[in-house]
């Protein structure tokens, strides 16, 4: 029997392709890197595991939650469920398919799938989450609670899943339940920011402003460089109120509510664009299409479509990229911009016919700085129109006030005098319903102002 040299080995190697250990070893190799960030090295060590071994079941499931975090979730369901169709006792895979599901907006598969994942592994505490963060999703109140206090019976010191509970307890209307729960969280995770800002919500929702203060103390002792508890102390506390919102925590809040902002927005029945739109209607007449248009914090773009016919250019401006994000997907605006409203104004002089703003303004106490810009960057008989929430004149000294919600209200007597001071004159200044908080009617004003040709003699009547 003749031996082989080290060639002819080489060579067989070569036909019969890596060993069960080296593809062991590229599997290892591509976890690693995807653990690290390095997700086109872990890709490409995948498909070389996948293309020796097509059935390789933990690479078609990494794969599929590399996919995932590359944001291509269908290509992600598509491959973990290859891998559950080899092993449909993969209990991770189940989960992670779950989370994908969760991403695609499918709610009731993926509370299947975090199902399976429980059964199959009782002491998943991520699953047991999991689970309860899509049933309350789906309404489903008392088992979202029962799989959130299973997490919390398996692994006590999550913080994580005293949040969740809280959000199953706010939902079904336990509003004690959801109060333990959130400070529980906090009291596990002193930085848990979403905790902070659930409960500083509920406490506005149920007027207790002495435990608003008091959490956003401690919210502020935890990071005192976070502008959302700065802000929200001054709110509720009355002191240190600063004259306007400060762009990091505007930015913040809307950036992070982009998603879900025109859903949550129409759950309060918002109706500020369709309001302005008709009092824009009542002052020019019909659109021509022959206007300068400025959407003065355009936000997701709800005003666009119904200024539209009245601009030759629509530019929308927004201090949130998320918002000018989804302006841009919705369309119809000539420009978008990111930036600070006045700051933006000042920039372009005389370059508005119409400048719209949509409940912009509430994050705005002293308007004087915003009104001058705004006046220089209009055209002679150029158009403002707004609308803030009301404060009655007999409640401010000042004009205006920071609320518990973090927005700013104002009265009819300082917008007539700042305006007037700005330049502008009123025409319109009619109390108005923008949409509905905590159920009820929010009080507003919305306001229509124009900048003559001339200076005025006299102030306009209003």
């Amino acid at each position: 029997m003749s031996l082989m040299n080290r060639k002819q080995r080489r060579a067989l190697a070569s036909r019969t392709g890596p060993s069960p250990k080296q593809l062991a070893a590229w599997l290892q190799q591509a976890i690693q890197a995807q653990q690290r960030g390095r997700l086109t090295e872990a890709e490409a060590l995948y498909q070389q595991v996948l293309q020796r071994d097509p059935c390789q079941v933990e690479a078609l499931h990494f794969l599929g939650v590399l996919a995932a975090q590359r944001g291509q979730h269908e290509q992600a369901a598509d491959l973990i469920r290859r891998a559950l169709e080899l092993n449909p006792q993969y209990a991770d895979a189940w989960n992670n398919l779950g989370n994908v599901l969760t991403a695609l907006e499918h709610p009731e598969e993926a509370a299947e799938a975090y199902r399976r994942t429980v059964e199959l592994a009782p002491g998943h505490v991520g699953a047991h989450g999991n689970l309860g963060v899509i049933l309350t999703q789906l309404g489903r109140l008392e088992e979202a609670i029962a799989a959130c206090q299973q997490a919390i019976t398996l692994a006590p010191g999550i913080a994580e899943s005293y949040f969740n509970l809280g959000t199953a307890l706010l939902a079904q209307d336990d509003h004690e339940g959801t109060i333990v729960a959130y400070q529980e969280t906090i009291r596990r995770q002193p930085d848990h920011t979403r905790a902070y800002k659930a409960l500083s919500l509920l406490f506005y929702k149920l007027n207790r402003r002495e435990d608003a203060t008091t959490l956003f103390r401690c919210w502020l002792e935890q990071n005192p460089d976070d502008t959302a508890a700065r802000h929200m102390l001054a709110a509720s506390s009355g002191c240190d109120v600063p004259g306007r919102a400060a762009d990091d925590y505007v930015q913040t809040m809307f950036d992070e509510m982009a998603d879900d902002f025109d859903r949550h927005l129409n759950h309060l029945g918002y109706r500020a664009p369709e309001l302005l739109t008709e009092a824009v209607a009542i002052t020019l007449g019909v659109p021509a299409g022959t206007l300068d248009v400025l959407d003065a914090g355009c936000g997701t773009g709800l005003c666009g479509p119904l200024l539209r016919p009245y601009a030759r250019q629509l530019i929308g401006v927004d201090l949130s990229l998320g918002m000018v994000d989804k302006a841009q997907a919705r369309g119809g605006y000539d420009e978008l911009v990111v930036a600070e409203l006045t700051a933006f104004l000042v920039e372009r002089p005389a370059s508005c016919d119409l400048i719209v703003s949509a409940d912009t303004l509430v994050y705005f106490g002293d308007l004087a700085p915003l009104f001058t810009a705004a006046a220089a960057a209009l055209r002679p008989n150029g158009w403002l129109a707004f609308t803030v929430e009301e404060i009655p004149d007999a409640e401010t000294s000042t004009g205006f006030s920071l609320e518990l919600s973090g927005r700013y209200r104002h009265s009819a007597a300082y917008l007539r005098q700042t305006l007037v001071e700005a330049g502008l004159t009123p025409t319109m200044l009619n109390q108005v319903t923008p949409r509905l908080e905590r159920g009820q009617p929010v009080t507003g004003l919305l306001v229509v102002a124009y900048k003559p040709a001339l200076e005025p003699t006299q102030e306009s009547p209003h």
